[in-house]
């Protein structure tokens, strides 16, 4: 364990991987409180220690159900085509206003 956080707090890149699971509500709609709670943990990284934090991120299908209004996720590959490219601007809008706070800019690659 020691050698793991010396390891860490050396390292001057952080990849970090959030699930859907991690950042819906049961009902699949995005859950800000946990996302603003998750960026604030990783500003910190960034703005306290100097770290270089890469997101990689789920979520994007969650974010475009209820902008599409749909009440399940689908099963069809189009469909979850459909959701994820509604979402993914929905939940690049939601990181980049709650990096701001902390004065981040995100981008997405």
């Amino acid at each position: 364990m020691a050698e793991a956080k010396r390891d860490f707090l050396s390292c001057k890149r952080i990849v970090v991987k959030i699930g859907s699971s991690s950042l819906t509500h049961p009902t699949g709609e995005l859950n800000l409180t946990q996302i603003e709670t998750l960026v604030n943990q990783l500003a910190g990284l960034i703005n306290e220690q100097g770290k270089e934090v890469l997101l990689v991120t789920s979520g994007a299908i969650g974010a475009g159900l209820g902008r599409l209004n749909l009440p399940a996720r689908p099963k069809d590959i189009p469909g979850l085509q459909a959701a994820a490219a509604v979402g993914q601007g929905i939940l690049m809008h939601v990181y980049e206003q709650f990096f701001a706070a902390h004065g981040v800019t995100v981008g997405q690659v």
